[in-house]
């Protein structure tokens, strides 16, 4: 299911995907848009979305004023702090008004309704390829699509999806969590290191110690240090040591092989 956010609140924005992929790992925020003039010119560009969250109030004016300019045929669920709004949003292709906080109870019944009202049947009218193609997406989930694919960064006050396959490590510094990029970019990440660890493929990503979790692909070797310690190399460079202690050397080997 692919998402569409439209919040100006970058922490709003964050908890409402991190529900989303609670919710279902198979849910993909394509972007998140914090103004009318950039969510019209990106509707414009691209092909819609499966459904869109749309805060109503946002930093340019109201979300109304996207549906106003120019012509959406995907379902909307509303978010919005404020609950004058609910009878005019309904006139639009709404399926649901969520009030903030959105409750994770109640985020949980909007993708049901949406659901049931627009997925419950496609299976049978579908074309036989598309079928084939929903099969193969349920056999990969049991393998892959269990964990976070992206995640919501800031960039020049704008808010993107950020590939893991792109990132090298995540890592604590001064209490908060950064992942520094393959491209050496640096990201602040609102989520702590023992949630990500829940979050990501330990296939691809490595819980090295309290401070840091490497990419495997960010490995370039690995030095025994202190007897049976070991001091990983990374690339990028990070700005401190990654030490493996003895506990955890075995297991590093095995995941480094696999």
């Amino acid at each position: 299911m692919n998402v569409v956010i439209i919040e100006d609140e970058t922490s709003v924005a964050q908890n409402l995907s991190d529900l989303l992929f609670e919710i279902n790992p198979e849910i993909k925020v394509l972007v998140v848009l914090e103004t009318v003039q950039s969510s019209i010119r990106w509707f414009q560009k691209n092909n819609a979305p499966d459904i869109a969250f749309f805060d109503i109030k946002i930093a340019d004016g109201s979300s109304f004023e996207i549906l106003e300019k120019t012509k959406l045929n995907f379902p909307i669920i509303f978010t919005t702090a404020f609950d004058e709004y609910a009878l005019k949003a309904f006139k639009y292709n709404s399926i649901d008004y969520l009030l903030k906080p959105i409750k994770k109870s109640d985020l949980e019944k909007a993708i049901s309704k949406y659901q049931n009202l627009y997925t419950g049947d496609r299976i049978i009218l579908d074309n036989n390829s598309k079928l084939i193609k929903t099969i193969r997406e349920i056999k990969r989930s049991n393998t892959t699509n269990i964990y976070k694919s992206s995640f919501l960064v800031s960039y020049r006050n704008q808010l993107i999806p950020l590939d893991v396959h792109h990132i090298a490590y995540f890592y604590l510094e001064n209490q908060l969590v950064y992942c520094r990029t393959i491209e050496n970019k640096k990201y602040k990440i609102s989520l702590t290191l023992e949630k990500l660890e829940n979050q990501l493929n330990p296939r691809l990503f490595f819980r090295a110690n309290r401070q840091c979790i490497v990419a495997k692909k960010a490995v370039r070797h690995a030095n025994v240090v202190d007897k049976r310690k070991l001091k990983v190399v990374v690339v990028p460079e990070h700005f401190s040591e990654i030490i493996i202690s003895k506990l955890k050397v075995t297991l590093f080997k095995k995941w480094i092989k696999e």
